[in-house]
């Protein structure tokens, strides 16, 4: 009963931290990657509210797994701090628990969440993914929504040319207005112009509704007899009203095919990247095959066909041959040699080409195959970085902890970004390079808790104070 209250106690003290700096995290990552990045895409572009909402959410659930280590090793500073700072940490001890005994639920809440990590970013995150890239790919190939300025002839509409003279303050009701009409595509054969006029949009946003008052329709009418083409005869019509409805086709959200975003590898499983990794190695084997096969033809083959059958035809040597050629054999003879290596080399280069895209390809999967698994490890080290570091500091609150863990994740997000690139470059293998930051914050997390178990003031000034004023006494006696 008194362990079951003390494990309440540590993982109340451990779970609001978390969930609170999970949400602030989130929040500050969608502001820098969604909002800033992509604001200038979405306005001007008449989107649904549904459409940004579905964006936004598809936006927030991908940054999550990101922000799981930092909430992580926040929390378990800000946490375990206070638990130091009020005694309760050193009460537990003194009771006759070891530190790994204090920390043991919360350990476990934070394997069974790296698990979860793990599944969420293996089964959901692909299709959250999916959908996100998809729908963002839409808004981006969206028109902008019309926009006629006053005085200016307004031509993105298909079909359709306006200009507006004045517009009201609240820009809906216009002035002097002029509608060119090359829907039949005919040229300027329909013209109309009105002293005022109302601009409306259907309640779908699929035509623009103009009403037009005081004005005149003039259309040239086709003559369809044929006896004379050249004929065209004024139609014209004097109105007190007139609604004209311009389909908005072109500007409408048109949504793309899923399934055309689906050879990403952020949209795979890792065993759906596997099975793409290793196909693309087969190919890439199999091109390097062909390119050896490839080189001795252009290089071997033709070369030596030619000289075989000169050889065959005069019974001479090579010198011989090309010595006893004419000026413009000898000309052709360097000319097709020339076109050869140039046909070799172009084959080369392309293959080259293939090769280098090839391999990108399969480093981006390797990297995002080790990217599911890396961050559900690096829940659990920064986990045994934070909880020491907690008990260490005795603070908790916004204040020192905060500071000291996010110097501890940009430094472990540095270090991951940093090995990331060259993963994808291909200057180190990806394996290495995903796990080299984890292997780097592994002996600090074994340092900070074993220093931690034995109630070791790391961060106490006074004991380096003291410790240089031996070191210089020592000298001095000397």
């Amino acid at each position: 009963m008194f362990l079951k209250k003390l494990h309440t106690l540590t993982l109340k003290s451990f779970l609001p931290p978390f969930v609170i700096t999970l949400f602030i995290s989130v929040f500050l990552f969608f502001l820098v990657e969604i909002v800033i990045t992509y604001l200038d895409e979405f306005i001007g572009k008449g989107l649904n509210t549904f459409d940004l909402i579905k964006l936004f959410t598809y936006a927030w659930i991908a940054i999550i797994p990101q922000c799981i280590p930092l909430a992580v090793l926040l929390a378990s500073i800000m946490g375990f701090g206070n638990l130091a700072e009020n005694y309760e940490l050193a009460a537990m001890k003194s009771s006759g628990l070891s530190l790994f005994k204090i920390i043991k639920p919360v350990f476990v809440f934070i394997v069974i969440l790296a698990g979860m990590t793990f599944l969420f970013n293996n089964f959901i995150l692909p299709v959250v993914h999916l959908k996100f890239q998809s729908l963002l790919y839409d808004i981006r190939q969206k028109k902008p929504t019309v926009n006629i300025k006053e005085g200016i002839f307004y031509n993105k509409i298909d079909n359709y040319t306006l200009r507006v003279g004045k517009k009201s303050a609240n820009k809906d009701t216009l002035k002097d207005i002029y509608i060119y009409d090359h829907s039949a595509h005919q040229g300027n054969n329909v013209q109309m112009y009105a002293k005022t006029g109302k601009l409306t949009t259907t309640a779908d946003t699929s035509a623009l509704v103009l009403i037009l008052r005081d004005g005149n329709r003039y259309e040239e009418v086709i003559n369809q007899s044929g006896s004379s083409p050249h004929k065209k005869p004024l139609a014209q019509l004097n109105f007190k009203q007139l609604q004209v409805n311009i389909e908005l086709v072109d500007f409408k959200l048109k949504r793309t095919d899923e399934n055309q975003f689906k050879g990403h590898e952020e949209m795979m499983n890792i065993w759906q990247i596997d099975s793409v990794a290793d196909s693309t190695k087969r190919l890439l084997t199999k091109r390097l095959h062909e390119l050896e096969r490839q080189s001795g033809i252009f290089f071997y083959g033709r070369t030596s066909t030619f000289i075989t059958t000169a050889h065959n035809k005069k019974n001479v040597s090579i010198k011989q041959f090309y010595d006893s050629l004419s000026p413009n054999d000898h000309f052709r003879c360097v000319e097709n040699a020339l076109n050869i290596v140039r046909s070799g080399s172009s084959y080369i280069d392309s293959a080259d080409q293939n090769y280098n895209t090839e391999t990108a390809s399969i480093n981006s999967m390797n990297v995002e195959w080790h990217k599911k698994i890396v961050v559900c490890f690096a829940c659990i080290i920064l986990f045994f970085i934070g909880a020491p570091l907690g008990a260490i500091i005795k603070k908790g609150g916004l204040g020192l902890p905060v500071v000291v863990a996010v110097f501890f994740f940009l430094a472990y997000f540095i270090l991951t970004e940093a090995y990331t690139s060259l993963a994808y470059e291909g200057t180190i293998p990806v394996w290495q390079a995903m796990w080299t930051p984890l292997v780097i914050f592994l002996p600090i997390s074994i340092f900070l808790t074993y220093k931690a178990a034995k109630d070791s003031a790391i961060f106490d000034i006074t004991i380096y104070y003291l410790w240089f004023e031996k070191l210089f006494k020592r000298k001095k006696i000397a």
